[in-house]
C-alpha cells in the first residue's frame, strides 16, 4: 500500500535517494539537498512523500504565490515507476491546490521529458517555452515547456 503524506527538511535524505535515482544526471535537472532545504524552509512551499512499506519511493515539491501554485519538481525512484505513484503524487498536489483556493498549477518539464505526456494526459496544457533552459553534459541544451491546469 502506498501513502502520500507531508514532508520537511528531516526527509531531505530521502528525497536525494529519490532524486539521485529518478533524474538523469545528463540533463542537468535534479537539484541538491541545498537547494531542497533553502527552498523548502520558504513559508509557501510544501514537500509530499509516497511512501511504500514506510520507505520513501517518491516525492511532490511545490509552492505557491497567492492563488497560482507550482509544481516544481516530482520524482519517483525507477524500481517504483509505472505504478500510478506519479499520478497519485499529482493528484494530492492538484487536490491540496484546490483545497486552498488555487486557480492555477504551473510545472515546467524538459522538452524530450517522456514526463511531457504524463503532464498531458493529466490535464495541463503547454503555454510557453523557455530556449535551451537545461544545460546537460552533452552539450545540448533542450527547452523548458512551460504548462498549465485550470484548477
Amino acid at each position: 500500500m502506498i501513502r502520500i503524506i507531508d514532508g520537511d527538511a528531516r526527509n531531505i535524505s530521502a528525497v536525494m535517494s529519490v532524486m539521485n535515482d529518478a533524474f538523469d544526471p545528463r540533463f542537468g535537472e535534479a537539484w541538491t539537498a541545498a537547494q531542497l532545504l533553502s527552498t523548502l524552509v520558504l513559508p509557501d512551499c510544501r514537500l509530499l512523500l509516497a511512501i511504500v512499506q514506510e520507505s520513501v519511493c517518491g516525492f511532490a515539491f511545490g509552492r505557491w504565490v497567492l492563488d497560482h501554485e507550482e509544481l516544481l519538481m516530482i520524482g519517483v525512484m525507477q524500481q517504483f515507476q509505472g505504478q500510478r505513484i506519479g499520478k497519485m503524487l499529482l493528484s494530492e498536489t492538484v487536490n491540496r491546490a484546490r483545497g486552498a483556493g488555487r486557480t492555477k498549477l504551473f510545472l515546467e518539464v524538459r522538452d524530450g521529458n517522456n514526463a511531457y505526456d504524463f503532464y498531458l494526459n493529466s490535464g495541463f496544457a503547454p503555454i510557453g517555452r523557455r530556449k535551451n533552459y537545461y544545460k546537460n553534459a552533452d552539450g545540448i541544451n533542450p527547452d523548458a515547456i512551460t504548462m498549465e491546469l485550470n484548477l
